[in-house]
């Protein structure tokens, strides 16, 4: 390389070195200056969808370092704002910078100091949707273990939730229907977290996530051979029934075991139901003690002679 040549290499090189030891010193100073401020919406209730998030920008007086107010003017400081606290709903949805100015402040101050927030009022572009609430309804089977019955009806807590989304859509829907893989139950207190988020993208669900619960006991069988009453016969007729007794086998969980007597079970036959001297008859047995969770009977009729 030619001595020329490497002279004008250093003369550039020397001009690069020293504009950026001048912007270094000259950015590093503190400086005072408008910027605008993004806000990004926060807790926005359920039935509103804001059109267009990105449109909305303060106007606020920062004090900083060159270097951090130069980055803003590229990238926007963001602050977070909460939409039920700081939004005023009349007839339009209007934001106050003036109600926030705590919360803007606050959030800035890692880098700035916050001389100045321009005080005027705008409307949000607000969008609603219809919103009701529907129950939820399982649309799975539910099996259990070895000796394991259900308490009670297996259910969802909370058992409705409020569907908000497309107008149509949602006037047509009068009921969330969920769609699981079938669950076997093992143990006696089952639980499974549901996503209704992820199964219903189109909508919006709150809450979003609910429980599937379901309560069993450990089982045991039981039976007692239980007399059938005639009632009603207020004339002392002779009856004869065939057979006179009825097997009722019945499920109750292990613990309940000596709580359980023939005498939780009834079979009663009205009289006055039996319209000719031989009558074939539904069994019906009343359960009078809540510990019984299931039970079944055999026979199902029974034959009742009414005698001369």
């Amino acid at each position: 390389m030619s001595l020329e040549y490497k002279k004008y290499g250093t003369f550039f090189s020397f001009v690069i070195v020293t504009g950026l030891l001048w912007f270094a010193f000259k950015y590093k100073e503190i400086y005072t200056q408008h910027i605008s401020v993004a806000i990004e919406w926060i807790n926005v209730p359920e039935d509103l969808k804001i059109k267009d998030q990105s449109t909305y920008y303060i106007d606020v007086e920062l004090t900083g370092s060159g270097f951090s107010l130069l980055k803003s003017k590229y990238f926007a400081p963001k602050v977070a704002l909460d939409f039920n606290k700081y939004v005023a709903v009349d007839s339009l949805y209007i934001f106050s910078p003036q109600r926030a100015t705590g919360a803007i402040k606050e959030q800035l101050s890692s880098n700035f100091k916050v001389e100045y927030i321009d005080a005027d009022s705008f409307a949000l572009d607000v969008m609603r949707f219809v919103s009701k609430k529907v129950p939820l309804v399982k649309d799975f089977e539910v099996s259990y273990g070895d000796h394991l019955q259900p308490l009670y009806e297996p259910y969802f807590e909370p058992d409705s939730v409020n569907i908000t989304g497309n107008d149509a859509l949602i006037d047509e829907m009068d009921k969330l229907q969920i769609e699981l893989e079938d669950i076997m139950v093992v143990d006696t207190l089952y639980k499974k977290e549901i996503d209704l988020k992820s199964l219903f993208s189109e909508i919006k669900t709150e809450p979003s996530i609910v429980e599937f619960i379901v309560t069993s006991g450990v089982m045991t069988e039981g039976s007692f051979m239980v007399p059938i009453n005639i009632i009603n016969n207020k004339g002392n007729s002779s009856i004869k029934i065939i057979p006179s007794e009825v097997e009722v086998v019945f499920t109750y969980r292990l613990k309940d075991h000596d709580a359980i007597q023939a005498s939780d079970f009834m079979i009663n036959v009205d009289y006055n139901s039996l319209k000719n001297d031989y009558s074939a008859v539904n069994v019906n047995v009343e359960v009078l003690n809540d510990k019984v969770v299931s039970k079944r009977h055999n026979p199902q009729q029974v034959q009742i002679l009414l005698m001369q």
